[in-house]
């Protein structure tokens, strides 16, 4: 017991002389989801809905995440809170389906495991999660690249619709203040999210170089280097106004 509570107090000092929280997105941040996630998302809607979506290109949406796009959709439907609970469930069904077969796109991003569990284990920063995804996708995508969402605070498009209140969320349950946060993100939309909320951000994955010419000064392509990545966050550090 007696351990225990020292451990607690350690952490509880450590967090307090940081006084940061990192927030990670996951598609395409940690979870290096490609294809698939995006076939299996277009067809629970047709098979729910009979409806097809106009585009998947997501910066066509006014809120790209899983709910809004689906909320956006059937914005006339007395039965769309109905059917969006169907259309997240068969997503899944799909998603589970589509794993067996394409096991890549369910794999993480290069170093994200043990790059969030080192933030974690040696209490470097505090660690949240942040998706655009409904939770159940995000829990069994997090599964699959050997990450347990429950093991972080989270919030998910399934609490909300917007990006951003999504990540205010997240922050709230980490138990920070938006002006301690930083916030790692791999596409435009995070992007804007993270400007409309006045949060530094360090770019990851795929559209690293697409997130360079939006203006984000730190990009990475993956979590390789994660001693460089970890000195950007104490770079940021500084930027946070919430922190000690």
């Amino acid at each position: 017991m007696h351990t225990l509570l020292a451990q607690l107090v350690i952490s509880f000092d450590v967090r307090q002389t940081l006084g940061v929280l990192a927030i990670f997105d996951n598609d395409g941040t940690l979870c290096d989801t490609q294809d698939a996630e995006t076939a299996c998302y277009v067809r629970a809607i047709e098979q729910v809905t009979g409806k097809t979506l106009a585009t998947v290109d997501w910066t066509k949406y006014r809120e790209p995440t899983g709910s809004a796009v689906v909320r956006e959709l059937l914005a006339d439907d007395p039965a769309a809170c109905e059917k969006e609970g169907q259309i997240a469930r068969e997503y899944v069904r799909l998603l589970h389906e589509a794993s067996v077969r394409f096991p890549g796109d369910f794999s993480p991003l290069v170093g994200a495991v043990d790059f969030i569990s080192r933030l974690k284990g040696e209490a470097v920063f505090s660690v949240a999660i942040a998706t655009g995804g409904f939770e159940a996708e995000a829990r069994f995508k997090l599964q699959c690249c050997g990450i347990a969402l429950d093991d972080y605070p989270h919030a998910t498009s399934s609490d909300t619709p917007r990006r951003r209140d999504i990540i205010r969320l997240s922050a709230s349950r980490a138990g920070f203040e938006l002006s301690a946060v930083v916030y790692f993100g791999d596409g435009p939309w995070d992007v804007q999210a993270s400007g409309a909320l006045g949060i530094p951000m360090i770019g990851i994955g795929r559209r690293h170089e697409q997130l360079r010419s939006l203006g984000v000064r730190h990009v990475f392509r993956d979590y390789s280097d994660g001693d460089a990545i970890i000195e950007v966050l104490r770079e940021l550090k500084g930027a946070c106004k919430g922190s000690g």
